[in-house]
């Protein structure tokens, strides 16, 4: 076709987008449901969707929002679109056009499709950026290309606060009474102090104060030190009060003041003699203490009634002083008031005078020297150490929290301090989860509000959206991101994606080594271990990460780990991600629930993939939408999740009864097949980190070498109670494992229905029972108890471990004293040769039969042992050492021997009961949970398929 016909053609099919029937049926064809798109023109919402080209081939909508693609965090959304302008109407300069003067720069637009639900679903809401005029070489197709961003992108540009924020909370909103405000915050260098009111007048000084010098309140700029200067303040004219309120932030030195020192004296109109000139606020070491007292004094300076003292002890304190004078008929109600700024506590003492009218402030004071009677002679002007600022007078008296969190904004919840920002901003503000449930803040930071709000939102960890319902910005918290259910569901065979969604292998997010900075004080966290951690590979990955520094309440230790091993824990995921998944909301697979919950899609919502094809893993595809993009056609409206795992989101929890732990790690004992419904698991770190027994535990699942195992119990892989009853020798253990015996006669060695027994008729010949060991490393434990106090020479009873026979094994073994006493200690017999490594006596008794319980380790190189009355408390472990001389599995189980000196009435009997192994446990399964079985090989890794993640 010609050039020039095409272009004709084109334009052809631009012009007849607007107009009625099916050429002009704008929105998505297969279901006849339009996308409406709506501009602000001279402050009301016009429809322009006859104007939006989506009934060509190239007319397209296309809008994105939140975190793009490998992006970090959210950034502004965009919206594309073309629109019919042959009248002039979209170009912003055109005089013709008949919105000219209307449309401009940053004028809102809105895109909207049915919601399903009988009203609409936003799907951006922003403001045009960029307005690009086209046309075609016949002139006869004209069109805009309008750029429409999210409120981010104004944020972005928009300048740092110029003043504090103590200064922004007492002149935002301005009380009604406000008559005079000195913020006493600037540069050094300045020849005075500056009112904050057009109103007022410069605040002056005597001597040379320091300004700029102290920064001890975080939400103000440095304020002035009075050591060698003293302030003053004259207030303009305005009616006679019945209220006058002076309040300022003040921090008065650890070592404290000289007795009678004027902190603030306030002056008022003298409307009589004898009536009340000025009231003097100081410091005192006798009327009160270290703290300050309040009087009334004449022009004179005579006291006029009694003094007020204060019994808050001021020394080191940064406080908020309020001086609150109120008219009761003939009297006047005075009242101190003093907030702790970074307790937030109020303390407050108050009188009635019978004193003359309250008349207008003409002049207030810092550090002057006294006017009264009682006070001049041993006062002097100015106020080494103290700091003053953000002076007030008020013909009315407000509450002390009027200011709110602003006075002292450290502590303030990540989530309050976002909504207050965007309140002051006058910006909407939503949210989703606990506001409350955010991190405690530091001080408020200079910075413009898209900085402050992503420092928020960084220290939190949730994600900052824009609002698509209106113009403003909304927080999702880290908290609300937890243990979500699945807000959309799509079935892979079933065709609900709209492309084929790739996971991705790779190195982006991988942060293995952090640390976090809070002001000025550091704390790292690694991970060492696993296929993600620092070791280098094959063992690791090597080390990835970054420092972070935030803006935290707290810099402790415990603060800094959190928060350095949440992020590691969010870096080291081992799992494929797949960064993007693709819907199309006129796939007729897509019902109208399914498509009602996708365009109900959040950032930060669960989206999930099931029974994905065989070459992927057979787990869910499991994700969190971080971000979002759109293209609505004449044919289709498809929208692309930008996802991230939502793995690291899912099974947080607390360290508390409902919490499922990992161990430090297990694996295999042995191989099994396909079929096994049971698998023997031992530790392979800690021989003491154990899974749980208990019942009401049951069940949970288990990962090994990618299958999920649901376990329904646990028991010890070596555990006998004796409830059996045999003669010469001990049978079979109740998990299976034949007793075999040594030293005496067949006869020594029985079961009576509740206890193994050995009888010893004879001094100084061993009774060994014992059974194979699972493997080499043990933990060992078993009840004893004998039948006779030991006579002339001790009874000994021994747990015996990598016992080869009897001239090869190590033991812990304890020994009942002709004194009733108990004496534990580890011993080796290697090639006969037999050594007592360690003992220890022991706390309580021997008592013919009491049960004592015997626990031995070993563990590699390491012995341990321990031993305690059966009923009672476990202790720590009493004897510990180290031998490499055995290092074969063999067997274990228990020896009984008399001591040559020994002379009980013979047979002395032992009696052994719930003899265990308990570092070999054996696991009953249900196999194939994730769709998975498999053979696995004796070492594979058992792990929880879903512990608990403890939340930051």
């Amino acid at each position: 076709m010609p050039a020039g016909i095409a272009a004709r053609v084109m334009a052809w099919q631009r012009r007849m987008s607007g107009t009625p029937g099916p050429l002009g049926a704008s929105g998505e064809a297969s279901n006849d449901q339009p996308v409406q798109v709506e501009m602000m023109v001279a402050g009301s919402w016009i429809d322009i969707t006859g104007y939006t080209m989506v009934r060509d081939n190239s007319g397209t909508i296309g809008i994105t929002r939140g975190i793009r693609d490998e992006g970090s965090q959210t950034e502004a959304g965009t919206c594309a679109l073309e629109l019919d302008n042959r009248d002039g109407r979209f170009s912003p300069r055109n005089p013709a056009g008949p919105y000219y003067g209307a449309i401009g720069r940053n004028t809102p637009v809105r895109v909207s499709v049915p919601n399903g639900n009988g009203g609409k679903s936003y799907r951006q809401w922003g403001e045009v950026s960029e307005w690009v005029p086209n046309w075609d070489t016949s002139g006869s197709d004209v069109w805009t290309d309008v750029s429409a961003s999210g409120v981010l992108r104004r944020l972005a540009q928009a300048p740092t606060p110029e003043r504090s924020v103590i200064y922004n909370a007492v002149t935002n909103p301005q009380p009604t009474g406000l008559v005079a405000y000195w913020p006493c915050e600037d540069a050094s260098g300045s020849t005075s102090l500056a009112s904050a009111l057009t109103t007022g007048s410069a605040m002056t000084w005597s001597g040379v104060p320091t300004l700029a010098s102290y920064s001890g309140f975080a939400a103000s700029d440095p304020l002035p030190d009075l050591t060698t200067a003293s302030l003053s303040g004259s207030v303009p004219a305005y009616d006679d009060p019945s209220a006058t309120q002076v309040r300022f932030l003040a921090y008065i030195p650890a070592a404290g003041l000289s007795d009678g020192k004027v902190l603030c004296a306030i002056d008022q109109v003298d409307y009589s003699f004898g009536s009340t000139q000025f009231f003097e606020l100081y410091y005192s070491t006798t009327d009160a203490n270290n703290s300050l007292s309040l009087r009334a004094c004449a022009s004179d300076g005579s006291d006029l009634g009694t003094w007020l003292p204060h019994t808050l002890d001021v020394r080191g304190r940064l406080l908020y002083v309020s001086v609150e004078l109120q008219e009761s008929g003939t009297s006047i109600t005075r009242t101190i008031r003093l907030k702790d700024v970074p307790t937030g506590r109020t303390y407050s003492v108050s009188d009635t005078e019978t004193l003359t009218q309250l008349t207008r402030v003409t002049r207030v004071q810092f550090g002057p020297k006294s006017r009264s009677a009682n006070g001049g002679s041993s006062s002097s002007s100015y106020l080494p150490g103290v700091a003053i600022g953000h002076v007030t007078v008020e013909n009315a008296i407000t509450a002390i929290d009027a200011l709110g969190v602003r006075l002292n904004p450290i502590g303030e919840s990540a989530g309050r301090r976002m909504q207050r920002l965007c309140g002051e901003q006058g910006l909407a503000f939503d949210w989703v989860g606990d506001l409350d449930d955010t991190v405690a803040m530091g001080a408020q930071s200079r910075q413009n509000l898209l900085a402050q709000l992503q420092e928020c939102a960084l220290a939190d960890g949730g994600l900052l959206y824009e609002n698509t319902a209106t113009l403003g910005l909304g927080y999702r918290t880290r908290a609300s991101l937890y243990n979500q259910d699945p807000t959309l569901t799509l079935d892979y065979p079933s065709g609900h994606l709209a492309q084929i969604p790739t996971p991705v292998e790779d190195d982006r997010y991988v942060q293995n080594k952090i640390t976090i900075t809070v002001g000025g004080v550091s704390g790292t966290y690694e991970e060492t271990s696993g296929t993600l951690g620092t070791a280098l590979p094959p063992a690791g990955v090597g080390t990835y990460g970054q420092d972070y520094t935030l803006n935290l309440a707290s810099s402790d230790t415990p603060t800094l780990r959190d928060q350095a091993a949440w992020r590691v824990h969010l870096g080291t995921v081992d799992e494929a991600r797949f960064p993007q998944i693709s819907v199309n909301l006129a796939h007729p697979s897509i019902t109208p629930a399914m498509r009602r919950a996708i365009l109900g899609m959040r950032l930060g919502d669960r989206v999930q993939i099931t029974n994905p094809p065989a070459w992927l893993p057979p787990d869910s595809i499991d994700q969190l939408i971080l971000g979002m993009s759109e293209t609505i056609t004449r044919f289709e409206h498809k929208l692309t999740f930008n996802c991230a795992p939502a793995s690291p989101y899912s099974y947080i929890g607390y360290l508390d009864t409902t919490a499922r732990i990992d161990t430090d790690g297990s694996q295999l004992l042995s191989a099994i097949g396909t079929t096994d419904s049971s698998i023997d698991v031992v530790p392979t770190t800690d021989p003491s980190m154990l899974w749980t027994t208990d019942p009401a535990d049951m069940p949970f699942d288990v990962r090994a070498g990618g299958e999920v195992m649901r376990v329904t119990a646990i028991t010890p892989k070596v555990s006998d109670t004796f409830a059996r009853t045999t003669s010469s020798g001990w049978g079979t253990a109740d998990t299976g494992q034949a007793w075999s015996t040594s030293g005496g006669s067949a006869t020594d060695y029985s079961t009576n229905g509740s206890a193994g027994v050995h009888s010893l008729g004879t001094v100084n010949v061993s009774r060994y029972t014992v059974l194979s060991a699972p493997t080499a490393d043990v933990d060992l434990r078993v009840e004893v108890a004998t039948s006779a106090l030991a006579t002339g020479g001790p009874q000994y009873t021994q747990l015996v471990a990598r016992y080869i026979d009897g001239s090869n094994n190590y033991s812990a073994r304890l020994t009942f004293n002709t004194n009733q006493t108990l004496t534990l200690g580890l011993q080796k017999r290697v090639g006969g040769a037999q050594t007592d490594l360690v003992s220890s006596t022991i706390a309580g008794t021997h008592a013919a039969g009491t049960a004592v319980v015997i626990r031995l380790q070993v563990w590699g190189s390491t012995l341990r042992a321990k031993a305690w009355q059966s009923g009672t408390s476990e202790p720590t472990w009493q004897v510990q050492t180290t031998d490499s001389s055995l290092t074969a599995a063999g067997a274990a189980g228990v020896r009984s021997v008399l001591d040559s000196a020994n002379t009980n009435t013979l047979p002395v009997t032992y009696s052994y009961d719930n003899f265990q192994v308990t570092s070999a446990q054996t696991f009953t399964v249900t196999r194939s949970i994730n769709g998975v079985v498999k053979t696995h090989t004796a070492g594979e890794p058992v792990s929880l398929a879903y512990p608990t993640i403890l939340a930051l």
